[in-house]
């Protein structure tokens, strides 16, 4: 199994497009969203006068654990629909990830 950690990053502004979008892929079952800040003063990052005057943009991240081969499918859909949505992604290897119900270690 090649699990990874597909981490989408967006502007609050499209946070509920975003999660709208999340729940209505199949491939995915679930994923987590926490209120993050970038830092930086890049131009390609996208930010008003004010936050890169305070080195801050308000952003959302969102993560959900899948097989690689779906997270850059995922990634390909989200692409298509949100082209121009200024979202940065990542995908990390994970050793192993699920619920404790299933886990038979113990």
């Amino acid at each position: 199994m090649n699990i990874s950690m597909l981490t989408i990053i967006s502007p609050v502004a499209l946070e509920d497009v975003i999660i709208d979008w999340l729940l209505e892929q199949d491939d995915i079952d679930g994923f987590n969203s926490f209120p993050i800040y970038g830092h930086g003063s890049s131009k390609e990052a996208h930010m008003s006068m004010s936050e890169r005057v305070t080195g801050k943009s308000a952003r959302v991240m969102f993560q959900t654990h899948v097989e690689l081969d779906v997270a850059k499918n995922i990634l390909k859909r989200l692409k298509k629909q949100f082209a121009s949505g200024d979202i940065h992604y990542m995908i990390r290897p994970l050793i192993d990830a699920g619920n404790l119900m299933s886990y038979d270690e113990i």
